[in-house]
């Protein structure tokens, strides 16, 4: 058949799986030979979901079921067991029924197979006689990287090894509005099980939980299901100070694969580096006073780390700028910012959260005073707005935000933004300004565990539950995704 044709694919999605998906296209499956597939005959261009509403069970199970009968009538083809995946192993497998041939597709995020930015495609498999799957179905819908999204069954005609269809079971992203406190007690306090104003977080490898308490001026280790934390930098009992052993308002802070951290030593304007394990931190950036110039900060807000690089960003909020530190560099340069507070698109207006996007090398800035969230491209002199309001308008509508302190996004280009004063985690799907309250309510704030209270940040785990700074009520929250 000619290299842009192929057997034409089915499919059908579980009602309870996905709840707002857009266009749906056809994939298509080419073998790599270019001979014809005998005994099966292509799907009409009628029978093709190419739209979500359009999609179902009867029309949709109707089409697999001719499928399946013309391959149960064809003695050009036999199974392939489902313990013989092609894509794992070359052994050929005797014939086999049709239902014992349902497996799950083995999707890895990351690799060549794989979803990216909201969008389900399926690359060539690299592999001798194996299949290629081209073009790609678009939806809002995505799913985490330890869930297998796809059902397919294998067929084999002589040397080549083709799929008949696949099964869709998009999962959707949704989470539990009630949640679930991972750390502190809900009260103001300096003992072990007690923050005051937990303020940023980081996840490690063990999804081990590190707390920066922002008015403690320490930095707490939480483990994993863990009653109490374990002060890691700065002074258990909370005291404040400029000495090396000392934090005074530790905001937010980052961590190196080598679980070293480099914190925002808020009222010191310093970036301070704490050795994993160490007592004492060294001061990276910034020499303890405020100020302007390159090797200065000015009551700086956060700081991230580029994993790749090791180029360090840090939002030096007062200055109204963000500055990147190339590594072992004292002194900076002005990548965002730097032209006064304002509303303008070469201003900031007290920059906040930090996300470096290495696939556009641009910067998503929370700017918390400008009630947006922004993209500064690195090298360029101006942003373009990705979520809020343009001009600073506060608001707690669906494109509207009320200081906006911390931004971060999942795999597939989605953005979640702590809408700080409005109370709320809100959702913006990959591209839209259109925001959904995820956790909290809108305009609401309490101290039951389906509200926050003044939420300053957020992070996700690998299986995209969250993780919120529920800073005024004095806890993390994790609302779970189910």
């Amino acid at each position: 058949m000619p290299a842009h044709q192929g057997i034409r694919l089915g499919f059908v999605r579980k009602p309870n799986r996905v709840v707002s998906p857009t266009k749906i296209k056809i994939v298509h499956v080419q073998a790599k030979s270019s001979a014809p597939v005998p005994g099966l005959s292509r799907v009409s261009p009628s029978a093709h979901l190419t739209n979500s509403a359009a999609v179902n069970s009867n029309s949709t199970s109707e089409l697999l079921r001719d499928q399946e009968k013309q391959l149960n009538h064809s003695s050009s083809f036999s199974r392939i067991a489902p313990e013989t995946d092609p894509l794992k192993t070359k052994t050929e497998m005797p014939k086999e029924n049709l239902a014992n041939t349902k497996k799950q597709f083995p999707l890895t995020l990351g690799s060549t197979l794989g979803i990216i930015a909201g969008i389900l495609g399926l690359a060539a498999v690299a592999m001798s006689t194996y299949v290629l799957v081209t073009n790609s179905m678009t939806t809002i819908a995505t799913t985490s990287s330890s869930e297998s999204p796809y059902d397919y069954y294998w067929l084999k005609k002589n040397a080549n090894i083709y799929i008949l269809f696949v099964l869709a079971t998009m999962m959707t992203l949704r989470w539990n509005s009630t949640a679930i406190t991972v750390a502190g007690v809900g009260t103001i306090g300096v003992s072990a099980n007690q923050f005051n104003y937990p303020f940023g977080m980081v996840l490690d490898s063990t999804n081990a939980l590190y707390i920066s308490d922002l008015n403690n001026s320490r930095v707490q280790l939480w483990s994993n299901n863990a009653w109490t934390g374990t002060t890691v930098a700065g002074q258990a009992n909370g005291t404040s100070g400029t000495g090396s052993s000392f934090l005074n308002k530790a905001a937010g802070f980052a961590m190196d694969a080598s679980g070293n951290i480099y914190v925002t030593d808020m009222y010191n304007s310093r970036i301070q580096y704490w050795p994993s394990g160490a007592s004492t931190g060294v001061t990276v950036i910034g020499n303890g006073s405020c100020g302007n110039l390159t090797n200065q900060l000015c009551y700086p807000y956060n700081v991230i780390r580029d994993s790749i690089t090791g180029n360090i960003y840090v939002a030096d909020t007062v200055n109204q700028r963000v500055v990147r530190y190339l590594p072992g560099a004292s002194s900076g340069t002005v990548v965002a910012g730097g032209n006064g507070q304002g509303s303008n698109n070469y201003q900031l207006n007290y920059p906040t959260g930090l996300y470096y996007d290495n696939s556009t090398n641009s910067l998503v800035i929370a700017n918390a005073g400008g009630n947006n969230i922004i993209r500064w491209v690195i090298g360029a002199s101006n942003w373009t707005l990705l979520a809020g309001s343009p001009n600073g308008t506060i608001g707690s509508t669906s494109t509207l935000l009320y200081y906006p302190v911390c931004v971060t996004f999942d795999l597939y280009g989605n953005m979640y933004v702590a809408d700080t004063y409005n109370h709320r985690i809100q959702f913006f799907a990959s591209g839209s300004q259109t925001g959904t309250t995820i956790a909290g309510v809108v305009g609401v704030q309490g101290s039951n565990s389906t509200l926050l209270k003044f939420p300053y940040t957020l992070i996700l785990d690998s299986n995209l539950n969250i993780y919120v700074a529920d800073s005024a009520n004095q806890r993390i929250q994790k609302f779970l995704r189910y």
